[in-house]
């Protein structure tokens, strides 16, 4: 059952010294119920207006955004902070999105006292449950943010984000701000809390090998569109966009003989404005496989196999890397 549908999906953000800002560009995807859809590109590419898009936190130039069948794109306040219930995000920065004057307890039953749906003693014993859940102790609940390490930190804003059983959590790059060592706990966390919360999961991050472990389905982004969409084992053995084989390419193998052994796409140029794209395919200034069809006629994202890709080349594209 589709969860979450998003149709057309732009914003454009004005600018006081030229065209607009394209930063989403006609993005369409699905999440089914108990879903994990990773969004993963370069940065700058569009993917984290995609994900406030969804929350409401910024409102599209145009495009559908369906939550249930029920429209978001364009309701009015109070029809959103309804609607925020049923869905939440995990910022990048956990210091961020704590406020420093809150106990962590009360940041946590901060969601479930403004919806009246707990307090006092109620209140108490569902943070200590929460805290569970993201493997931190009820005894952390008196204690202010900056007395916790980053990842507890973490821990305790997916606590607060799970407190009201939302259906779909937005995640946006959850990790990157984690040392490397806590990054696997909060990932596997993810995974557990899916498992036992039954939660569908926007998880948008610039590692593709992040993406990798907790996805069911990879959809990757380049200049504000959809370059390629699939599911994750199939986009890993077979990727049909070259800049999905560039980004693959790109992820250090540790063994020596096995990285000079493997085929690599090199990409040339910078990422092009988004507040000026170049026309045709907007990848087409760094592709190595790109024609003169590239430079003229944006490609649309079409099914192929069991991959959706937006590349007039997809089909030869393997052999020629």
């Amino acid at each position: 059952m589709t969860l979450l549908a998003v149709t057309d999906l732009t914003v454009h953000f004005p600018s006081r010294r030229g065209p607009p800002v394209r930063a989403v560009d006609g993005v369409s995807f699905t999440i089914a119920a108990h879903e994990t859809l990773g969004l993963v590109g370069e940065s700058g590419c569009g993917k984290t207006t995609v994900a406030n898009a969804v929350l409401g936190l910024v409102q599209p130039t145009a495009g559908s955004i369906r939550l249930n069948g029920e429209e978001l794109a364009g309701a009015n306040r109070a029809r959103l902070r309804t609607l925020r219930r049923r869905m939440q995000m995990v910022f990048q920065d956990p210091a961020g999105a704590l406020n420093p004057r809150l106990t962590i307890g009360g940041a946590i039953a901060e969601p479930l006292v403004t919806r009246g749906l707990a307090r006092g003693a109620t209140a108490r014993a569902r943070v200590a449950e929460l805290l569970n859940a993201v493997g931190l102790r009820p005894d952390h609940a008196p204690l202010f943010p900056h007395q916790l390490s980053g990842g507890q930190r973490q821990r305790a804003v997916i606590a607060r984000a799970i407190a009201l059983t939302p259906a779909l959590l937005v995640c946006d790059e959850p990790t990157s701000a984690l040392d490397v060592s806590v990054r696997a706990q909060i990932l596997n966390l993810f995974l557990d809390l899916q498992r036992t919360q039954g939660m569908a999961l926007l998880f948008v991050s610039h590692d593709i090998t992040v993406v990798r472990h907790v996805s069911d389905r990879v959809a990757v982004m380049y200049l504000g569109r959809l370059v390629e969409v699939a599911a994750r084992d199939t986009l890993f053995a077979a990727p049909r966009h070259p800049y999905t084989r560039a980004l693959l390419a790109a992820v250090p193998e540790p063994d020596p003989a096995a990285q000079r052994g493997r085929p690599r796409l090199r990409l040339a140029g910078e990422i092009p404005s988004p507040a000026a794209p170049p026309p045709g395919c907007t990848f087409h200034t760094r592709c190595p496989l790109a024609i003169p069809r590239c430079r003229a006629e944006p490609p649309a994202l079409r099914a192929l196999g069991g991959t959706f890709v937006a590349c007039h080349r997809a089909e030869e594209g393997q052999k020629d890397a």
